[in-house]
């Protein structure tokens, strides 16, 4: 019956993923809007209090001046709990990453603000914002409105925040609550869960991150404007890196699951900045967060599948023909990790596992399975035979999960930078992240040794 729901859970992964079921949901989705003679319509979920709707609604005036569509903006309170572990975490972490990236992005040229946030917002101001942005408006007089609510809120400035409401109209209560409500519902009924997010034609877009994906899926249906300004909407714009201290080195740790979709995007990349930088890499593999007891919202699973395939698209990286390894399988798996390392092989065993789990439908439960990984990675089988399915690996692995918890993370991939000259511990969430590593590494290593 396991080996059965295994199955079952893997063929539905390769569904999610198959690119030609995307090409035909996207066709079907134009054939229907051509049919009902309709404009390109973009639905965004913005939440006033969220750092990355923050940033995201500082492109929604250069998204009109490039494409022809109609865009419908739908205010929304939070994010749905069930796919949110920790609020209270998930709230300080996505103040510190949104105040990571921003100072990287552009609009037209023009970098982007982020006033900092160190408590959530007041609940009676939160209000009155929401309150704003539930009156029907033009999206082009919306989102300047929708930035500058956001950055009163964040500085707790009740001053500015008093002076918006009295220039501008506001919903009644009830107005506003049904218009929250009415936003929360679409975004469940199309598929999501956050603030901060575009959809359009049967795909969601996460913020900036991945705006460029929703235009690039525009200019290929032909909806830029004739007159439009070449290039995205927003664009991150990177500093040349500075000249590096001779002898300097940086540890880096490298928080990994065997079980995580976007992680198999992290390794070559990782490999990669370890071969350009003078880095020491520092392992420290944790158990998947469903078998920390972590539940997993289908709408959270399916959306994070589908942008691991396009993502791994556009990196040239394999992805998709998976063979799910959750539960005794990774435990297996782990029980060969402090083996491999000894070995000196520990990061070459987790990738050829990945690789194989994710990207070549090998069943890594059977031996022989085991065996192509265990090999693939420069391993002999029979002394992998001699550590297979231990536990001694437990404890490690469950400080790991505390490390990479105690420096402000719950998810995998994370990067965790451990403070040095006077400088303190840097960690970063996601491989969406690893540009924003590559910035920070060669930013310390040109700060000398104290």
């Amino acid at each position: 019956m396991i080996d059965l729901a295994r199955r079952i859970r893997s063929l539905a992964i390769r569904l999610i993923t198959d690119p030609a079921r995307r090409s035909r949901r996207w066709q079907r989705a134009e054939r229907q809007r051509q049919r009902r003679g309709e404009p390109h319509r973009v639905h965004y979920f913005h939440q006033v209090d969220d750092p990355y709707s923050r940033l995201a609604a500082q492109a929604l005036g250069a998204l009109l001046d490039r494409y022809d569509i109609v865009l419908e903006i739908h205010p929304v309170a939070d994010a749905a709990a069930i796919a949110i572990h920790e609020p209270r975490l998930w709230r300080q972490w996505a103040e510190a990453d949104a105040a990571a990236i921003a100072p990287f992005w552009r609009c037209d040229g023009q970098p982007l603000t982020l006033s900092p946030q160190a408590e959530p917002a007041d609940a009676e101001q939160l209000q009155r914002a929401q309150a704003l942005l539930c009156t029907p408006r033009a999206p082009r007089d919306w989102a300047p409105l929708a930035v500058a609510l956001g950055d009163a809120l964040a500085r707790g400035d009740g001053a500015a925040l008093a002076t918006l409401v009295h220039q501008h109209a506001a919903a009644d209560a009830d107005a506003t609550a049904a218009r929250l409500a009415d936003g929360a519902r679409l975004r469940h009924r199309l598929g999501h869960y956050l603030g901060g997010m575009f959809h359009y034609g049967g795909e969601w877009y996460w913020g900036l991150d991945r705006l460029h994906y929703l235009e690039a899926r525009l200019d290929q249906l032909g909806a830029r404007r004739a007159d439009a300004a070449p290039g995205p909407s927003a664009e991150l714009v990177l500093p040349p890196p500075p000249a590096p201290v001779p002898g300097r080195r940086l540890t880096l740790e490298f928080f990994p699951s065997l079980r995580s979709p976007y992680t198999q995007l992290a390794y070559t990349r990782i490999a990669d900045l370890c071969t350009r930088y003078p880095i020491d890499l520092v392992l420290r593999p944790v158990l998947p967060m469903m078998m920390r007891g972590v539940k997993a919202d289908r709408r959270k699973t399916t959306y994070i599948l589908q942008d691991t395939r396009r993502e791994a698209e556009r990196l040239g990286i394999d992805f998709g023909n998976a063979w799910d390894p959750f539960g005794e399988p990774i435990r297996r798996a782990y029980s060969l990790f402090p083996w491999a390392r000894d070995q000196g092989r520990g990061f070459a065993y987790l990738q050829s596992y990945s690789q194989a789990v994710w990207a070549e439908r090998v069943n890594a439960w059977n031996l022989d399975g085991l065996r192509h990984i265990v090999e693939r990675a420069g391993l002999d089988w029979s002394g992998a035979l001699a550590s297979l399915d231990h536990r001694d690996w437990e404890p490690e692995m469950e400080a790991n999960v505390q490390a990479m918890i105690a420096a402000g993370s719950w998810g995998v991939p994370s990067f965790r930078l451990p403070g040095s000259t006077g400088l303190p511990d840097f960690t970063l969430w996601g491989q969406d992240r690893i540009w924003r590593l590559e910035v920070e590494i060669a930013r310390r290593l040109a700060v000398p040794e104290r």
